[in-house]
């Protein structure tokens, strides 16, 4: 069965070994379908709507519900072929090509399930410019380690479901699995029509396989669903999952998390998780090493969306409120089977980060004490286009188990044993396509180059068949890729990785235009931080025409314009929250080039952050009386005056502050006439005069403790002496 069902699932009234197929024409066998849909019963309602679609019922309602039906049931072959249909209907919704997309990936058709992807993005509102799935970068660079694991298939499985092995000491397996057909009476599930899962012991091998296993022993196998499970490090307590005994109030009945006890060979003294809910599901336990902290799987309200993997703390005996792991473990889609490995490391399953397809192995090393900050995709061979899920290692780092629903097992789910060779490790990537501007078309062979922000070159490589390079890059970095191709300018993209670990591959498509007129570039980034600027509008104002255009910065902060030659020109910077910047340039005398504007101005920018003082680094005064500035301070005055105008919505306070020497009400009526002059300054370059407030504070806001009476040096007091501008209000 298609693993993730087992978590979102477990519903479920017994329900005879064979439903008796619905009775009539194609209408009525579609009201079958839909009532066995609505109940979860995935298996009843595929057969349902596949005899309507035999009948000639191949609208959008039958041929979506075959779809979900057999993705849920892990047939994504049959999902992909009736995906198919449904996205050429004209009322398909972008939902419809996501899961087309998610089809075609769990059949390993990376480059088909890029374009559908792509097509699915762009149906959403743009954030920044076009978005990019690069499902074949992803592809390509999970799958290039494949000596990492050495996989091999266990003779204990089965033509049924086998999975979620856990160590329960150190030579003790015990799993999950379908496999006993008859107690008593046949139990099976609606959701795939199999039998109910229950709990199987085997003894680990020093080959690393698993003996002959057998039902697990005492009062913890029910008549439902059961599994999986975790045990203590001791071997004495199980946590395990199970169908609640109380069904919500729409008749589903959800998973629960129970306790039991080992008492000699046996498992018994069952009571159930503090947390269980009857209108949600709470399963898949796992432990810390310590046992003090119990991880599970939930979609309680309130979580990402799907099901999030959550932690509960000991309190002393008690278990405290369950806390959601947040972005960066859980997705809006699904993250089940968590497991602690003796090094602190989380491994879980997903289908919501970046992955080859169905439910990805991911691992998420401890950082400051029991956080998690980035999520590692364990790769090929481990990984595949299906699901791949209920990861475990032993203490030594390198020998586990998994489970996989891959072609080539004994069937359903199968339990596989693997040799991690090497340790994992975080790899990021820089990808994209470069594109010759005037065609349109990707260009093959062409020279790339990856640079750090002073120029020098880190690595270079050339276009594959595709028109596609792809770079190795660290996090925390700023980098600047470049293109080369005879006959046109090189072309540039920026790119930071501070937060790459959220996607893992940044792509920059790189656009090359014939070297021919003038063509102005550059990138905005923030002053004080990593990172380039998004969202940016830039616009070029012709001061002879006074024709502008205006271009809004990506997730790069690059922006590009072709400028009129013998042109003088207006650059303005505009973003809601950050200080204006207006710049002068001109394209007199040029004839063919490129103007770098990073090469010329700075180019960085700062928020503005209302009652926050800025103090100004160079205004200082010729002696104790004096109101006349030097040449370098009343430069520094000037550019705040230029940015006030460029600014008009601001209004703020500048302040000057002297020590705490001399006579007090003397040095607030100097500040004062020295706050009025620099007023006066901005005044005269063009800064309304109601926008500026002066204010002269004397020696009552000291920065330090050179208070009257307190002997400092002369550097100590001169930290008191400064100038200050604060904005006040940004008035609409």
């Amino acid at each position: 069965m298609r693993a993730l069902r087992l978590f979102l699932l477990l519903v479920l009234p017994l329900l005879p070994a064979r439903a008796a197929m619905a009775q009539g024409g194609a209408d009525a066998r579609i009201r079958s379908g839909d009532l066995h849909f609505a109940q979860l019963a995935y298996a009843l309602a595929e057969k349902e709507y596949r005899a309507a679609a035999d009948l000639g019922a191949v609208n959008e309602h039958v041929a979506k519900r075959l779809a979900e039906c057999n993705m849920k049931l892990g047939n994504s072959e049959e999902a992909e072929r009736w995906y198919a249909i449904v996205v050429k209907f004209l009322n398909r919704e972008p939902r419809d090509l996501y899961a087309y997309a998610q089809a075609l990936k769990s059949n390993g058709k990376y480059d088909q399930a890029e374009e559908w992807m792509d097509r699915y993005l762009a149906t959403r509102p743009p954030e920044g410019g076009a978005q990019r799935s690069n499902i074949t970068s992803f592809a390509r660079k999970f799958t290039d380690q494949q000596e990492r694991f050495t996989i091999t298939p266990l003779k204990i499985n089965t033509p049924y479901s086998d999975m979620a092995a856990t160590w329960c000491g150190p030579d003790q397996v015990i799993f999950s699995s379908s496999r006993n057909e008859k107690v008593g009476i046949q139990r099976r599930a609606a959701w795939n029509d199999q039998p109910f899962l229950d709990l199987y012991r085997a003894t680990r091998q020093a080959d690393g396989t698993l003996g002959a296993p057998a039902l697990l022993e005492g009062k913890v196998n029910s008549a439902l669903h059961d599994g999986p499970a975790v045990c203590s490090a001791d071997g004495s307590t199980m946590y395990f999952t199970r169908n609640s005994s109380v069904r919500s109030r729409n008749g589903i009945t959800r998973l629960g998390i129970y306790r039991a006890r080992r008492t000699g060979n046996e498992w018994g003294g069952v009571d159930p998780f503090l947390y269980n809910n009857s209108e949600c599901s709470v399963g898949h336990p796992a432990l810390s090493p310590d046992g003090r902290r119990l991880y599970f799987v939930s979609d309680m309200p309130g979580g990402l969306g799907g099901s999030d993997i959550y932690v509960c703390r000991d309190l002393g005996g008690q278990w405290g409120e369950p806390e959601n792991l947040g972005p960066v473990i859980n997705t809006p889609y699904n993250e089940v089977t968590p497991f602690i490995a003796a090094d602190g490391t989380l491994y879980f399953s997903s289908d919501g980060h970046p992955g080859l397809g169905g439910l990805d192995v991911f691992a998420a090393p401890p950082a400051d004490g029991d956080r998690f900050t980035t999520a590692i995709n364990v790769g090929a061979p481990l990984n595949g286009t299906k699901d791949d899920l209920a990861f475990i290692i032993d203490a030594t780092g390198k020998h586990g188990y998994f489970s996989s629903n891959r072609p080539g097992g004994m069937g359903d789910d199968d339990i596989y044993a693997f040799v991690m060779h090497s340790p994992l490790e975080q790899r990021f990537l820089c990808t994209g396509v470069v594109i010759d501007d005037e065609s349109g078309s990707p260009v093959i062979d062409v020279v790339v180059e990856l640079q750090d922000m002073s120029g020098a070159v880190l690595a270079s490589t050339s276009t594959d068949a595709r028109g596609e390079y792809s770079f190795g890059v660290q996090k925390d970095k700023e980098y600047r890729v470049v293109a080369r191709m005879k006959g046109r300018y090189d072309g540039s993209q920026h790119l930071s990785t501070e937060q790459i670990e959220n996607q893992q591959i940044v792509a920059r498509d790189i656009h090359l235009v014939p070297d021919a007129g003038v063509w102005l570039r550059g990138a905005v980034r923030y002053k004080d931080r990593l990172g380039f600027i998004e969202g940016m509008t830039v616009s070029v104002v012709n001061l002879s025409s006074f024709y502008s255009e205006s271009q809004v910065t990506g997730e790069g902060g690059d922006f590009s314009f072709r400028l009129q030659a013998n042109e003088e020109f207006e650059v303005l910077f505009e973003k809601p929250g950050y200080y204006s910047l207006s710049v002068s340039v001109s394209s007199i005398g040029i004839r063919n080039s490129v103007i770098d504007l990073n090469a010329a101005f700075d180019l960085s920018f700062e928020p503005v952050e209302v009652g926050r003082p800025v103090r100004l680094k160079y205004v200082k005064w010729a002696d104790d009386k004096s109101l006349a500035l030097d040449p370098v301070a009343r430069t520094e005055v000037d550019q705040l005056a230029e940015r006030l105008k460029v600014n008009p919505t601001l209004r703020v306070e500048l302040a000057v502050h002297g020590d705490a020497r001399g006579d007090g009400e003397a040095q607030v009526k100097l500040t004062q006439k020295r706050a009025q002059a620099i007023v006066d300054q901005f005044v005269a370059k063009g800064v309304p005069k109601d926008r500026v407030t002066a204010k002269g504070y004397g020696g009552m806001r000291l920065v330090n403790h050179c208070v009257p009476g307190v002997q400092c040096s002369e550097a100590e007091h001169a930290e008191n002496r400064r100038v200050e501008y604060t904005v006040t209000e940004i008035r609409p």
